[in-house]
């Protein structure tokens, strides 16, 4: 960590945001990815339906209440013959006849509704656990964009600082090649290097207004329009041409290692989304298959009705009905129905279960190689300070060698250039060594 804090040490302070410059925080670039990103959105709707669809099935293993009611119209009411000292034929009934009254419902049977409440439960589960690795995928997307946005900025910055070295320069071997002292090829080699130092920062300017875009697509923050290349906002007020462009500025890269350098202790989480999705899932098959076995076993429906019937048999008047009643069904053939989805299940769980265990290796896998680049890019990064140092050194004695006379512009041109490479290499280096920790901080158990 010492190391990387040095390297950020060397860089110019990232002034305060002022009026017409866009400030953009790692922090910031995660939440608007989350709340813009439609997978996550998506995925999380799919968790909440499938919770909802478990508590629904959950309810079929407790009694039912409801209010049942009938009404009919009868065309032709039978009659009963009565002898005429009885009152003659009389009606067996009325043409209108109805029923009303709450009726209750409960349903036993060998596992059925049990078991499809606990597949419901784990697919609902293994939705949760989906919208989580979304949620991690979309978090690690908007920060590789937001990385890739800054060494974009870093680039640009370098070479302008790079450029404008070059301007000075150039200034002094004009004025000794006019006055005698240089030859008027120093003079032309200086301009050019000056020249290729504005066509570099020319193409750097364009690359960060496709990484501004890359970075706009991805996390959905609206990029400001302006006429212009952007360019970093350290740069503002350097005699640059076309600066009339977006000025950008950028989150230090100490606030962000010190946000995601713990992800590296943090060891791989012992239930990755991505594998436990794949397990709940395996397990929702399972109970699945139980749930069509014990379809093999008695159904019994218990139901009890209090209702109030019209008419009495012949007597035209309405009463108070109470029922109860047992239905019981037990399958005999199905023709194999039963046994083929129960090998169904079991082979997607089996199916499942496999691709659980592959998920769990290929993310090891994953971890493994991240953590080995994180540590070899801190041991590398402590060697890209002393090239640095060493290559700043030796532009800055090789330059006053020449304007005492000694060396050639070729060497200063040369030194000039390595420097500007040391510093380059350095700062894509703090870039793989975020994206690492980025990653690493994506297979964690509790992610930062």
């Amino acid at each position: 960590m010492k190391i990387l804090i040095l390297l950020i040490a060397l860089a110019a302070p990232v002034p305060p945001a002022r009026a017409g410059e866009l400030g953009l925080t790692l922090k910031a670039a995660e939440d608007s990815a989350l709340e813009s990103s439609d997978q996550y959105k998506s995925a999380k709707f799919s968790a909440e339906a499938a919770r909802a669809a478990a508590a629904a099935s959950g309810t079929l293993l407790y009694p039912r209440l409801s209010l049942e009611g009938s009404l009919r119209y009868s065309e032709n009411v039978p009659t009963i013959a009565m002898p005429s000292a009885a009152g003659g034929a009389r009606p067996l009934g009325d043409n209108w006849n109805y029923s009303v009254g709450p009726s209750a419902y409960w349903t036993l049977d060998g596992g059925v509704l049990r078991y499809g409440r606990e597949t419901a439960r784990k697919r609902a589960s293994a939705l949760s656990f989906e919208a989580e690795n979304a949620r991690r995928q979309s978090l690690l997307k908007a920060r590789a964009a937001y990385f890739g946005l800054q060494l974009s900025l870093e680039k640009v910055y370098l070479i302008g600082e790079n450029l404008g070295l070059s301007q000075a320069q150039l200034k002094d071997v004009e004025l000794a090649a006019r006055a005698g002292t240089r030859s008027r090829l120093d003079a032309i080699r200086a301009r050019q290097e000056t020249l290729a130092r504005r066509r570099d920062l020319l193409r750097a300017r364009a690359d960060l207004a496709s990484a501004l875009r890359d970075f706009a697509f991805t996390t959905g923050i609206e990029i400001p329009q302006a006429e212009g290349l952007p360019l970093d906002a350290r740069l503002a007020g350097g005699e640059y041409d076309g600066m009339s462009g977006l000025l950008v500025r950028a989150e230090p890269y100490e606030e962000m290692f010190r946000r995601l350098s713990p992800a590296a202790d943090a060891g791989i989480g012992r239930s990755l989304p991505s594998v436990a999705a794949l397990s709940e899932t395996a397990a929702a098959q399972l109970d699945a298959a139980a749930g069509y076995g014990a379809e093999r076993l008695p159904r019994l429906v218990l139901s009890a009705r209090s209702s109030i019937d019209y008419p009495n048999g012949p007597n035209l008047y309405s009463f108070l009905q109470n029922s109860a009643g047992v239905a019981l069904s037990l399958p005999l053939f199905e023709n194999g129905r039963l046994e083929e989805k129960q090998r169904e299940r079991r082979l997607g769980a089996a199916a499942a279960s496999q691709m659980s265990g592959e998920a769990a290796r290929a993310a090891a896998s994953d971890y493994g190689k991240a953590l080995d680049g994180y540590r070899a890019l801190v041991e590398e990064q402590a060697i890209n300070i002393s090239a640095l140092d060493a290559a700043a050194e030796a532009a800055r004695l090789t330059y006053a060698d020449y304007k005492a006379g000694g060396g050639t512009w070729l060497e200063v041109e040369s030194a000039n250039l390595k420097e500007l490479q040391a510093k380059t290499v350095a700062a894509s280096a703090n870039t793989e060594i975020l994206m690492r920790l980025a990653l690493l901080d994506s297979l964690s158990e509790k992610p930062l």
